[in-house]
């Protein structure tokens, strides 16, 4: 996963690109951008759980590029409560477009993962942009962040959440999900919480299943 080199609107980022394992998939997305969780409270590129997210991803043939976003973890720039950092995620967007090559420069290519307060500024960045033909959301705080225009759109969406968060319950999540126009494949796992301690590897496998969903979609 070596060091690449990423310009956001706010200066350098700190960023790894994930090169495909295998060959890339013949149907669904090819290349993939994985957020992290805040910033203010310690998440970066290195988080477990976007690890474990990104690994499964370029097992299964994408290219995966990880981030800082602004002021976390030797980024540039100063934090910017959502909106700047849903600019950081097109700027990975285009220089993940570079990494990948053509493959992952047609509409439905790509797909934006983020957990926590990463999948707030991913699946916004990726509303409006025909190559980004998936999304994945983990642990979303719809409790903090404004999730409805999210919930309008119209495109492929997993979301992962644990039963038993204890920053963003249960209970939220799934009322937020009744509002989705197009309903989500969602995955609830049970006996953890917000930072799915002993559970990435249930994370995992819903991002397997999802990919497979997305690869054998009719």
């Amino acid at each position: 996963m070596p060091a690449v080199a990423l310009r956001g609107p706010a200066g350098l980022l700190v960023a790894r690109h994930d090169s495909p394992e295998v060959a890339p998939p013949a149907r669904g997305p090819r290349a993939a951008v994985v957020c992290h969780p805040h910033p203010l409270y310690g998440g970066t590129l290195d988080n477990k759980v976007v690890a474990a997210v990104a690994r499964t991803l370029r097992e299964r043939g994408l290219h995966v590029l990880r981030f800082n976003f602004r002021g976390a973890g030797g980024s540039e720039g100063q934090h910017a409560d959502g909106a700047g950092e849903v600019d950081d995620v097109c700027a990975a967007v285009e220089r993940l477009v570079e990494l990948a090559g053509p493959l992952a420069a047609g509409p439905g290519a790509l797909l934006l993962a983020g957990y926590s307060f990463g999948s707030y500024v991913a699946l916004t960045a990726g509303l409006s942009d025909a190559r980004v033909g998936a999304l994945l959301a983990i642990a979303p705080p719809v409790n903090f962040y404004d999730y409805s225009a999210i919930a309008r759109m119209d495109k492929p969406l997993e979301v992962v959440y644990s039963a038993g968060d204890e920053i963003v319950s249960a209970a939220l999540v799934e009322r937020w999900l009744a509002t989705c126009a197009r309903p989500p494949r969602v995955t609830a796992i049970r006996g953890t919480g917000h930072l799915f301690h002993g559970k990435v590897h249930e994370v995992r496998a819903a991002v397997e299943a999802y990919l497979v969903a997305l690869a054998t979609a009719g």
